[in-house]
C-alpha cells in the first residue's frame, strides 16, 4: 500500500512540474512560462492620508459628518472626513469653525466642481481625507463637536 501512495505522489509531483504551454501561440515542449517577482514597495516612503484644501469655487455645498478631529501643533486642528463618489462631485468646499471657551464646533461642507454632472448613480468608492484648520486658541481640553449632526 505504501508503494502505491509513493508512486501516486511521484506521479502528481511530475505532473505539477511539467512545462506549461500557451494554447494560443507557440505550443510545444520548448514554450516556457516565465514568472517574475515584483520588488517590494519602497518601505521608506511614507503612506499618508489624502490631504484636501477647501476649494472656494465648489458649489451646492452640503454638510458632511467628519470622522475624527485631533489637535495638531499649536492652534491647528486636523479634521478627517470620508467622501464618496466621483471626485468632482465630492469636493471640500469649506470648513466652518465656531469656537467658544467650552467647545469647538466643526462643520465640513462638501460640494461639486462648477459644471460637474453629478446626477445619476455615483461610483461606490469612498476615500478618507484630512484637512487642517487654524483655531483662535489651542484646542486644549475642549471637545470637538460635529456641526453636521
Amino acid at each position: 500500500m505504501r508503494r502505491i501512495f509513493a508512486a501516486l505522489g511521484l506521479l502528481l509531483l511530475a505532473t505539477a512540474c511539467g512545462v506549461a504551454t500557451n494554447p494560443g501561440a507557440g505550443t510545444g515542449p520548448d514554450t516556457q512560462v516565465v514568472s517574475t517577482v515584483m520588488p517590494p514597495p519602497n518601505s521608506s516612503a511614507p503612506i499618508g492620508m489624502n490631504h484636501a484644501t477647501p476649494d472656494p469655487a465648489a458649489v451646492e455645498l452640503k454638510k458632511a459628518r467628519f470622522d475624527q478631529a485631533t489637535a495638531g501643533s499649536g492652534n491647528e486642528l486636523v479634521v478627517q472626513y470620508t467622501a464618496g463618489g466621483r471626485p468632482d462631485c465630492a469636493k471640500l468646499g469649506r470648513v466652518d469653525v465656531v469656537e467658544s471657551t467650552d467647545a469647538v464646533t466643526v462643520t465640513v461642507l462638501l460640494g461639486q466642481t462648477p459644471g460637474a454632472d453629478c446626477t445619476g448613480p455615483q461610483p461606490m468608492i469612498a476615500a478618507t481625507f484630512q484637512t487642517t484648520v487654524t483655531l483662535k486658541a489651542p484646542l486644549g481640553a475642549r471637545p470637538v463637536r460635529d456641526g453636521a449632526s
